[in-house]
């Protein structure tokens, strides 16, 4: 009887070679985007810092106001509710400035991660802030001149806010004034950054299809001889 070829025990399977995936050259994170992210996150930091000084500013205001409204013959009804209002005011401004600083901290994670959306509000955004940064140099200009012009013939009105301008320090003009040039310079900056080609291939490329497991096929088994 002829011998049977030997059969090995563990049949060697072909081994189907896994392709790797490959990466789109525009998914890589280009510079004018790290740029827009960065200068977003500094623009949150200077919103925060901001506030921040508007509350801590309340007391000393209120009292160089009720001083100096009191010399100007303002009755104290009055001073009273100027300076509720401007409390409230003040209050309000550093509370804005906060969720500004929120807003800014959100867009720059949402423009470094690529997110397309995060761009679109990101542009929305800045043509708010340069609005507000322009309000911002006006204001400063009002409070840097001093001068309170109001409309109607209360004298008592336009000393009251004569004294309500003068009791701010004199280097809130300045920094209001420094603070909305460098908001609308950083808002004009990365609404241009996230426009220009490098950044619309970054946030427009393709995401990398998911490659299918490799199936490994039955066992075959081995020939018998009748």
């Amino acid at each position: 009887m002829p011998e049977q070829p030997e059969q090995p025990e563990n049949p060697v399977h072909p081994v189907h070679p896994v392709h790797p995936v490959h990466t789109h050259p525009s998914s890589l994170r280009p510079l004018v985007v790290q740029i827009a992210a960065a200068i977003l996150a500094l623009l949150g930091l200077l919103a925060l810092a901001t506030g921040i000084t508007h509350l801590a500013a309340i007391p000393g205001v209120i009292n160089r106001f009720k001083v100096r409204a009191v010399l100007e013959g303002v009755s104290m009804e009055n001073v009273s509710n100027l300076s509720n209002g401007l409390k409230g005011t003040l209050i309000g401004y550093g509370l804005v400035y906060f969720v500004v600083a929120l807003v800014l901290f959100a867009l720059a994670w949402g423009v470094w991660q690529g997110n397309r959306l995060a761009r679109i509000l990101t542009w929305v955004v800045c043509g708010l802030g340069i609005i507000l940064a322009c309000c911002g140099l006006s204001s400063a200009a009002s409070l840097g001149t001093h001068n309170v012009t109001l409309q109607g013939n209360d004298p008592e009105m336009t000393q009251a806010a004569q004294a309500l301008v003068d009791s701010f320090p004199g280097w809130w003009a300045g920094l209001t004034g420094v603070s909305s040039v460098a908001q609308a310079l950083g808002y004009i900056a990365t609404a241009v950054l996230l426009a220009l080609p490098a950044a619309n291939a970054f946030f427009h490329r393709d995401r990398p299809a998911a490659i299918p497991p490799a199936t490994t096929p039955p066992p075959v088994s081995p020939p018998t001889n009748a």
